[in-house]
């Protein structure tokens, strides 16, 4: 039984097939991930940029995590509390994007960063209205918890503005569940 089904998968087969065939006879592309040769001369890259911005460091891999929580209210962050945690292996700080990041460092040397977003923060406006300036949002970030560092920081990259963090975590005050620890959900 032939239907206007059976005749779309054949035509969509035989294309599928003539574009691959088409290929195998291709030059490799001019971008490929082949190791560079010493001697081949540089193409232009234009000007270099340099920023102060230090790379990720390799990430740390460690038993002991900190969650820590992070509450963004109409504008203002506030360090909710930092739970440690362990686990059986070792885990390993896992790199993402995000506007926000926490960094430790040892004197002038970045130890760890890790990156991240507050829910809804980088959510569209819509028609003229800045979602940002009425959001209250919350997240828990995994961080290592390593006896390295010196201190810490909570760095909005967006707006290059950075606050210290308790380090090392003793410095942190023990809250009880029910203490206050900023504004409540409606900002007060």
């Amino acid at each position: 039984m032939k239907g206007p089904r059976t005749s779309r998968l054949v035509f969509s087969v035989l294309g599928t097939l003539g574009v691959m065939w088409g290929t195998l006879g291709a030059a490799p592309p001019r971008w490929g991930f082949a190791p560079r040769d010493p001697d081949a001369a540089t193409p232009d890259a234009g000007p270099m940029v340099i920023t102060s911005t230090l790379p990720d460091p390799p990430p740390l891999q460690e038993r002991d995590q900190y969650l820590v929580d992070l509450r963004w209210v109409r504008g203002d962050v506030y360090l909710v509390s930092m739970t440690k945690s362990s686990s059986a292996v070792p885990q390993t700080t896992p790199r993402v994007m995000g506007r926000f990041a926490l960094e430790l460092y040892e004197g002038k040397t970045l130890v760890d960063r890790v990156r991240f977003d507050f829910p809804l923060l980088a959510a569209p406006d819509l028609e003229g209205v800045k979602l940002s300036r009425k959001l209250t949002t919350r997240i828990g970030v995994m961080f290592p918890a390593t006896p390295r560092g010196t201190h810490f920081e909570l760095w909005d990259r967006a707006t290059d503005t950075r606050w210290k963090v308790p380090w090392p975590t003793a410095d942190i005050p023990m809250l009880d569940a029910g203490a206050d620890v900023g504004p409540d959900a409606r900002g007060k």
